[in-house]
């Protein structure tokens, strides 16, 4: 009788030495057992930022569950903002040291380009504003500043002549600055966030009617196409009005002739980072057409040099109040005119939102609305008069 065959795992099992199970211990109460020494308990539970953590409590069974229980309810609340967070509050940070790290910090998107260095600028103004207010200030710690300083800096402001719109620009960045001291942890709450802005009427931008673009057009053809200094200022405003560009971003080295594509403008460098693309309209190519044989072309002019230009024109029109930023405004409005679409318009000059074109140009919505209202009663009177 022959020995039996042996499967690997069999032979792997009778070979292998005895290894026992290990046991886990049930204890009578969820995350608390016994510690090294009698009457001790260690309670093991999870914070609010989801790290294991542990404490050893002394005295029974039974209380060492109450206490755990209550830690359990107490980071609870903390999860759901109905309290703070136990973190230490450093004593020692003044507004102007909380102003060196977060000007560093910001440094850093400057560089790295996700921050405009103007933005960062305005920052700055905005808390030596704070500091012309009130010199103490500067010294004063984050714990000790409260919603009243900045209530009292608003009637400042206001009071020696500043606009509601640069005071709540103010507020605004003052806000985000304390608002960076709780994203440290140096502050549980801003005391800057409840502040409330100054109520501001809304106004329509500035842009050309059509008796000043008519003056504009007789001033353009009345300009010597032989003067440099004149050719340039009416090739400037023609593209700044048919393309509703920003003064910036029609000039070299960020746009140029690479920018230029069969049917379209691409303008690769607009506010916000944001690049946008309008149709190439037979007006502007053929500003762009005469201005092909320019070195860094078409517009290698500095912000001043078209400063200057555009206004030589604007003065030959009579039109004193305006400059190159209305010919953007008016390229909206016509725009907005000529298609009835807030939305196309929008995206056209390359707003953010289609608020901001609403609020931009809400005067004028209201009467072309007045209009369309005139329209749709006569033509639903002279329906019901003829039947």
């Amino acid at each position: 009788m022959g020995f039996p065959v042996l499967l690997p795992y069999q032979l792997h099992m009778q070979t292998a030495p005895y290894r026992s199970k290990k046991k886990y211990q049930r204890y009578r109460h969820r995350g608390v057992r016994p510690g090294r020494t009698p009457g001790t308990f260690i309670l093991s539970f999870m914070d609010h930022n989801g790290r294991r953590r542990q404490k050893t409590f002394h005295g029974t069974e039974s209380e060492a569950a109450k206490v755990r229980r209550h830690l359990l309810a107490k980071i609870d609340k903390i999860k759901y903002g109905l309290e703070p967070a136990p973190e230490k509050v450093p004593v020692h940070i003044t507004l102007s040291q909380l102003w060196e790290e977060f000007y560093a910090a910001k440094q850093v998107l400057v560089a790295s380009g996700t921050m405009a260095p103007k933005s960062l600028e305005r920052y700055r103004h905005s808390l030596y504003a704070l500091y012309g207010y009130n010199a103490l200030l500067v010294d004063t710690k984050l714990e000790e500043l409260t919603t009243d300083d900045l209530e009292k800096f608003k009637v400042s402001r206001v009071s020696s002549g500043y606009s509601p719109v640069g005071v709540n620009t103010n507020i605004r960045n003052l806000r985000t600055l304390l608002g960076f001291a709780v994203k440290k942890g140096y502050l549980q709450h801003n005391p800057f966030k409840d502040a409330k802005f100054i109520p501001v009427r809304k106004k329509d931008v500035r842009f050309l009617n059509d008796h000043e673009v008519t003056a504009l057009n007789l001033a353009l053809e009345g300009l010597d196409m032989n003067d440099e200094f004149q050719k340039d200022a009416k090739d400037l405003v023609l593209f700044y009005l048919f393309s509703g560009a920003r003064a910036s971003e029609a000039l070299w080295p960020t746009f140029n002739f690479s920018c230029i594509q069969t049917d379209s403008i691409l303008f690769p460098e607009t506010k916000g980072s944001r690049s946008r693309n309008i149709p190439l309209m037979d007006s502007l190519r053929a500003v762009l057409d005469r201005r092909r044989q320019i070195n860094n072309g078409p517009f290698p002019f500095t912000i001043y040099m078209v400063y200057n230009r555009v206004k030589y024109v604007l003065r030959t029109a009579g039109i004193d109040d305006a400059s190159t930023h209305t010919l953007r405004k008016t390229a909206g409005a016509w725009y907005y005119m000529a298609t009835r679409d807030i939305f196309a318009t929008s995206r056209f000059l390359g707003h953010s939102s289609v608020n901001v074109t609403e609020q931009h140009y809400a005067g004028l919505i209201e009467s072309l609305q007045v209009r369309y209202a005139q329209k749709f009663e006569d033509s639903l009177q002279s329906f019901l008069t003829a039947n």
